[in-house]
């Protein structure tokens, strides 16, 4: 019932914003956010890209029960027109063994727990440290305009 109540709901919001976008006399061309594919000019960091490394690598707080791994944070923001970042999401983390699993010491049942929740709030960290971001953007450029645009960042670390 709760399945039938929810399908039902979204149904209604989505005809509502279909009915809210027709009643516009134009849609706003400058409101639709491109994939860096769809661009002239990918957006980058006035200061160069490497600087977003370097800020992550010294503001990001790692968990203490995080050891011997291989981390991939996947993140997208969005590149204002105006060069800023919003909508900030860390949306997937791959975790792989730095050393292979045979050579460290095997860690129990709780650990393991304590470790896959303290991998997840790595996400949450992401995002924080993405916000703290304070540098400008050249935003993306489409028909010499700029434009917004979702830009996909990956973060990588290495714990030992």
């Amino acid at each position: 019932m709760k399945k039938l109540l929810f399908l039902c709901l979204a149904f209604a919001v989505q005809a509502t914003a279909q009915v809210a976008s027709t009643d516009a006399s134009t849609p706003a061309e400058t409101e639709k956010i491109y994939r860096s594919t769809e661009v002239d000019l990918k957006p980058q960091v006035k200061d160069g890209n490497y600087t977003l490394s370097m800020f992550i690598s010294d503001n990001f707080k790692f968990p203490p029960a995080i050891k011997n791994k291989k981390i991939t944070i996947f993140t997208s923001f969005i590149i204002d027109k105006n060069g800023s970042m919003s909508d900030i999401k860390a949306f997937h983390i791959n975790v792989k063994d730095y050393i292979v699993t045979d050579k460290v010491k095997i860690a129990t049942q709780d650990e393991k727990i304590e470790e896959a929740d303290q991998i997840e709030t790595m996400k949450s960290e992401a995002v924080r440290v993405l916000k703290l971001f304070g540098k400008t953007w050249q935003p993306a450029v489409k028909n010499g305009q700029p434009v917004r645009c979702l830009y996909n960042y990956p973060i990588h670390f290495n714990v030992e």
